[in-house]
């Protein structure tokens, strides 16, 4: 089993080097957004700024994921939906 996790890592690993960039960051919206949608803005927010910051050339500003983090705390669904929007 453990093997297996090994290699779904490096698939994973070569998928987010190897794809280019706007259609890497797209995809990171899309987990946010499908976490978003399901009322779940804790994981929203982790995965955003988790999955932009595995690529150097994608690192979130410190400011939006921490305005990301102020968002969640307010319970505020349409902020968030607006700076996940936004990424770029």
């Amino acid at each position: 089993m453990e093997t297996v996790i090994g290699w779904e890592a490096k698939i994973e690993r070569f998928l987010t080097t190897d794809m280019p960039r706007d259609e890497y960051v797209e995809r990171c919206k899309q987990r946010a957004f499908d976490y978003l949608d399901r009322g779940d803005l804790k994981d929203a927010v982790a995965s955003l700024v988790s999955n932009m910051n595995a690529r150097p050339d994608c690192e979130l500003p410190h400011y939006l994921a921490t305005l990301g983090v102020l968002l969640l705390r307010g319970n505020d669904a349409p902020g968030l939906r607006t700076l996940i929007e936004g990424v770029r």
